[in-house]
């Protein structure tokens, strides 16, 4: 039988060609080139792991949009930094955002899956550097059953040691290639192969002296 024939009796899976989801689903993240190869946008229910090569890069300003849209506070979990509310507030950001800081991975699981089981934050933000497969899988557990979305902002992971996260991104800004700009690479997605480093344009909401700084 050809090729051609299986294809049109489904019985070949495309893995590069989305099969057509419910948007609904999905929140929009506010870069086309990036809904598109997620399937739609950030899929509700899930946790996902964004890698960064270089802190303090652009990797927020990547969920800017996605914080615009809230009408609930996100909860920030353990940030490098201080969060600076006017310069979030400059960004159209309505909800400031509640701080956490715990001392352990233990704890800071804790804090997501009951900040996750009450619903009263519009997203979640966590930056755990190493998190263990199994709690992975157990946020992921719970993000799906109360239809809450976390990010998780890792270190940088050469390894393809498996993780339960729903959609797996890299980030990164090369330094030795400053013309590429800000790059994500896709790792994993639930809709499809993992996709190599694409030019995402989250330099146009920093500052203009960040901008210089790029």
């Amino acid at each position: 039988m050809q090729l051609q024939q299986l294809l049109q009796q489904g019985l070949v899976w495309q893995g590069q060609q989305h099969q057509p989801h419910d948007q609904q689903q999905f929140l929009d993240s506010g870069w086309a080139e990036l809904n598109q190869h997620l399937g739609g946008g950030w899929l509700r229910g899930s946790v996902n792991e964004l890698q960064v090569a270089q802190p303090f890069s652009g990797e927020l300003a990547l969920l800017v949009p996605l914080l615009r849209q809230l009408q609930r506070p996100s909860l920030w979990l353990n940030p490098p930094a201080q969060p600076y509310w006017p310069g979030l507030l400059h960004q159209h950001i309505k909800q400031p955002p509640l701080l956490v800081r715990t001392s352990c991975n233990e704890h800071a699981v804790w804090v997501l899956e009951q900040t996750m089981q009450s619903r009263q934050c519009g997203l979640l933000l966590a930056w755990l550097p190493s998190l263990p497969a199994a709690w992975v899988r157990r946020l992921q557990q719970c993000a799906e059953q109360h239809q809450q979305l976390l990010f998780v902002f890792s270190s940088w992971q050469p390894s393809d040691e498996a993780r339960a996260y729903v959609n797996r991104l890299q980030l990164q800004r090369p330094a030795d290639k400053p013309q590429l700009g800000f790059q994500v690479g896709i790792k994993k997605r639930r809709f499809g192969w993992p996709l190599p480093p694409f030019r995402c344009p989250v330099d146009q909401l920093l500052p203009a002296r960040r901008r210089l700084l790029t």
